[in-house]
């Protein structure tokens, strides 16, 4: 079977090291070379993000290029809509009916799957990584305990040798800052500790993420 297609989703506006840290420490654990980050266009559970399409890839990119386990999957960048999860792995899926396909999320999303759209078909395309993320604790609500009962594994090997169907809870570090205080920092003239400096001499140069009260193109607060 060939190597899995690994996919970490998200604004990333901006990235920072509580991406990076816990889910290269979640790779080490199930034994991935190659993590693909996919930042989207629209997210459908919260406001847009601050940062344009093109200033949060060319972060990335960045990224990319000292970070070796991280690639950037841009497919949702290029579509003017709301990115669901399902329909990015439907069309993975498509690509490579055999391959292993396998998403990572924080535990912070596990606890609210049973929200996202059309989640009832998720393990029909894909394998779950969780990573721990800030202080939530593991009370699942009764849909979750279900798709653990089912679906849970402790072998890392089970996400390598079938396509799709197994959930991993990785043992990973947790770092409570988000996006949001990382911008928070950045508007008070502040330099956040969770930035790589090749992140943060982009946002530098390109002067995002200034003490501005709102947004020119959406007139949300920043």
């Amino acid at each position: 079977m060939t190597a899995p297609l690994t996919l970490f989703g998200g604004t990333f506006d901006p990235v920072h090291l509580g991406h990076l840290q816990v889910v290269t420490e979640a790779a080490r654990q199930a034994d991935l070379d190659k993590v693909y980050l996919l930042p989207c266009h629209i997210p459908p559970h919260k406001a847009g993000p601050h940062a344009s399409p093109a200033h949060r890839l060319a972060m990335l990119q960045r990224v990319c290029q000292e970070w070796p386990l991280f690639e950037v999957d841009d497919r949702e960048l290029r579509q003017h809509r709301p990115s669901y999860t399902v329909e990015t792995l439907r069309q993975c899926r498509e690509q490579d009916s055999h391959r292993p396909i396998i998403f990572i999320l924080g535990m912070d999303s596990l606890k609210n799957l049973n929200t996202w759209f059309q989640w009832q078909e998720l393990m029909s395309l894909c394998h779950l990584l969780v990573c721990r993320r800030g202080n939530c604790e593991e009370d699942f609500n009764l849909d979750i305990q279900a798709l653990l009962a089912r679906h849970q594994t402790q072998d890392p090997e089970h996400l390598k040798r079938q396509p799709c169907g197994h959930i991993l809870l990785a043992d990973t570090s947790i770092i409570s800052q988000s996006s949001s205080q990382v911008r928070q920092a950045l508007m008070q003239g502040n330099t956040p500790s969770l930035l790589p400096a090749c992140v943060l001499a982009y946002i530098q140069q390109h002067q995002l993420y200034q003490g501005c009260k709102k947004t020119p193109a959406s007139g949300r607060p920043c």
